[in-house]
């Protein structure tokens, strides 16, 4: 592979676990910012899959950190939130160094934008289809074009990383757009921003914009935290300014401009990041939640509240093999002892521990205990006896676990009561059967009848947490990392709380009107709705509706009996709020984007995106069957829909992942030097207004876009 001098632009894209590395070698050699390698040697370093090599000399040579500014710039809209960072770094050394831009992503969020500007000149990131992208990045690189390709390898990557080589005495400046919507934990929506302890800074800010249509009741900026702390921060963060619109209840600006000093010396106080929260709740005194509409696209908010909580049966699984011995192990039973103490007389309890053997405990003969205060001192006696030695049998766990569920069921002996698993491990299976897509597969059909919810706890850095991932997605609930921390007992509790009041089951959303276009809708239905967190539903309205009123039906099971609210209210977005994302934050100049795309559009795609990989990753391939959808011409001849209906859900996930510029699971990011002004278009990657060839009736997922996805394949085609 032959690589040319390339005018001291180096491109270097990472996320996670899929990295490509290509440098070129220029007059001066190549040069990091904290080394600088020297002499005519090339340096090429790929790593995909288990390829790595490694050719060339390399000489360090100490040089100081580059400094620098970056701006961290926020609007939040009806809770969804696009920030854009930007990082300018000046080199003003008289050799080329090597400039890096690291960011730490929420996990939720989507790229959405990249691009560089160095010495004046933009570059500009274009999405790709994943196979596309990596032709694309092998091309520019045969070439001796500059290149960077990012790729999402699983959707809880969270980091973003890019380096570049620049001149000497040269100014580079990064833009990094994610989105996110934000999630209602606890009763409160809340923001996130990471702070990286890596970097040398002589600048920091951060703003914030809030637009709600409800009134803002409650804001608040806590201290700095490390990690994903549940920290009860008593007081407000230092330096955070909060300003609530004098004529408008439902705005709020926030400005965070730390002393620099101040702030280095917090990061420099440990290895992982610092993290600005704010959080923020909004009114809800109107039970049938909260309906927008804009320019053709809704979205529907509720959160019931003021229910009383359904009892409940809670199943702990609980890992107790020999790599969670001391800490962890005191950490865990320190949070179960609280956990126990928190479950209400009308609930029950199971603990299973595991390690080599699946231990279950009991009272008088019966798994299932019902949580009285005798009972619950004597799990608390048992908890606190619990020792960590053996193997990792987590197939056996499981599988023990939805057994005394099912049985249970069939005795019909709870009725009225939720079940839901709280699994928590530290390690991979390694006794029993331990082949992941095969624990997969055996849970999920273990759970088919039952429907029970799987919340995964992964303690610790050495946890397969894609294969958690998977088996919450699959099971009706979700996986979250507890990081092994001082708080770590803190993590434990606060997750359990999250789901420790469910007040309603079976929820379906009913929408009544024909002027919805019922293809466009994200999930309508969900198997528990917990206390303090959203139920949320976004969806098309037919452009020809002139004054479409959305009417809807909400159904559910409640601790009292049957659960109904309807309406039909629609908020209409005023028109100043409904400015495209171009026009509130000014990413670069005379660039759009979006294409006039508005904020509420772009909620709707990213949430049908996120439901669509859902659906997938439970083995959920179709949603319909592929319609025949013909216009016809005023003289009969046959037209293209303007939007293809795609019933494949991994093809439509792409289509949309595409058409919005995010950058998930299905797509990438390419960076290239263009050497024609066709190459840097960004519009190539949309396909909106393009034929797409789809699938026949039947047919299969096309490979290169399951290759991404290979664990959930495997399980998919294991089931057929």
């Amino acid at each position: 592979m032959k690589i040319n001098s390339l005018h001291n632009l180096l491109l270097l894209a990472v996320i996670v676990t899929e990295v490509i590395t290509v440098s070129g070698h220029t007059k001066e050699g190549r040069c990091g910012e904290g080394h600088c390698g020297v002499g005519g040697g090339l340096i090429v370093r790929e790593e995909r899959g288990r390829y790595k090599r490694e050719v060339g000399p390399h000489i360090d040579k100490k040089y100081r950190r580059l400094e620098h500014s970056i701006m961290v710039q926020a609007d939040i809209r009806s809770r969804y939130a696009s920030t854009l960072v930007t990082s300018e770094v000046e080199n003003t050394e008289e050799v080329a160094r090597e400039v890096f831009f690291n960011v730490i992503l929420p996990e939720t969020a989507f790229i959405s934008r990249f691009a560089m500007e160095i010495d004046g000149v933009y570059y500009i990131a274009e999405v790709k289809e994943k196979a596309e992208a990596w032709k694309q990045y092998k091309d520019a690189v045969e070439k001796g074009s500059a290149a960077g390709h990012v790729g999402v390898e699983a959707r809880h990557s969270n980091r973003f990383r890019v380096s570049v080589n620049t001149g000497a005495n040269s100014l580079v400046r990064f833009y990094l757009l994610y989105e996110e919507l934000l999630a209602r934990r606890g009763g409160l929506y809340q923001y996130l921003v990471n702070i990286n302890p890596h970097q040398k800074l002589s600048h920091f800010s951060l703003g914030v914009s809030i637009t709600e249509q409800r009134n803002i009741t409650h804001i608040t900026v806590p201290e700095l935290r490390r990690h994903d702390m549940e920290q009860n921060a008593d007081g407000s963060l230092e330096d955070a300014d909060i300003s609530m619109s004098p004529t408008d209840p439902g705005k709020v600006t926030v400005n965070y401009n730390p002393n620099v000093k101040k702030l280095q010396q917090k990061l420099k106080s440990g290895k992982h990041p610092l993290q600005f929260v704010l959080e923020y709740e909004v009114d809800r005194s109107q039970s049938g939640g909260e309906v927008q509409l804009m320019e053709g696209y809704f979205v529907h908010f509720i959160a019931p509240e003021n229910l009383p909580p359904m009892p409940k049966h809670v199943v702990f699984v609980l890992d107790t093999s020999g790599s969670m011995r001391h800490r962890k192990m005191q950490q865990t039973i320190a949070a179960m002892v609280t956990i126990l103490g928190e479950m209400r007389s009308k609930d029950y309890i199971t603990i299973i521990s595991f390690a080599t053997n699946v231990t279950v405990w009991e009272i008088g003969e019966s798994a299932i205990v019902q949580a009285t205060s005798d009972n619950v001192e004597n799990a608390v006696r048992h908890v606190e006896q619990l020792e960590a030695a053996g193997e990792t049998n987590i197939n056996g766990a499981l599988i023990k676990a939805l057994t005394i569920l099912t049985h249970v069921k069939q005795k019909g002996v709870l009725d009225g009561v939720q079940p839901m698993v709280f699994f928590l491990t530290d390690g991979h299976p390694t006794v029993g059967v331990t082949d992941t897509i095969e624990i997969l597969n055996n849970v999920r059909n273990a759970n088919k009848v039952i429907q029970t919810p799987i919340f995964s706890l992964a303690f610790g850095r050495k946890t397969d947490f894609k294969m958690l991932r998977l088996l919450s997605v699959q099971n009706l609930g979700f996986a979250r990392k507890i990081y092994t921390a001082s708080d770590a007992s803190l993590q434990l509790e606060g997750l359990y709380k999250e789901v420790s009041s469910p007040i309603l089951s079976n929820v379906s959303f009913d929408y009544l009107n024909s002027s919805i276009v019922t293809q466009s809708l994200t999930d309508t239905a969900f198997h528990t709705f917990y206390q303090g967190g959203e139920m949320v539903v976004a969806g098309m309205v037919d452009a020809s509706a002139v004054k479409p009123l959305i009417e809807y039906e909400i159904t559910a099971h409640q601790a009292v009996g049957d659960y109904k609210v309807d309406g039909h209210m629609t908020e209409f977005i005023p028109s100043l709020v409904s400015e495209t994302v171009d026009t509130y934050i000014d990413m670069l100049p005379n660039v759009n984007f979006t294409q006039d795309v508005n904020f509420m559009e772009r909620l709707w795609a990213y949430l049908s995106v996120k439901n669509l990989l859902n659906k997938v990753e439970r083995g959920e391939l179709y949603s319909c069957q592929q319609p025949e959808r013909v216009i016809r011409g005023v003289e009969g001849e046959e037209e293209v829909s303007w939007e293809p209906i795609m019933c494949n859900n991994l093809e439509r996930a792409l289509y949309l992942s595409l058409r919005y510029h995010f950058v998930t699971p299905l797509t990438s990011l390419v960076v290239v030097k263009p050497d024609s002004t066709e190459n840097g278009d960004i519009k190539e990657a949309d396909m909106f207004n393009r034929k797409i060839k789809m699938m026949g009736r039947g047919g299969d997922v096309r490979a290169e876009a399951i290759l991404v996805l290979a664990g959930i394949v495997l399980i998919i085609a294991g089931n057929n």
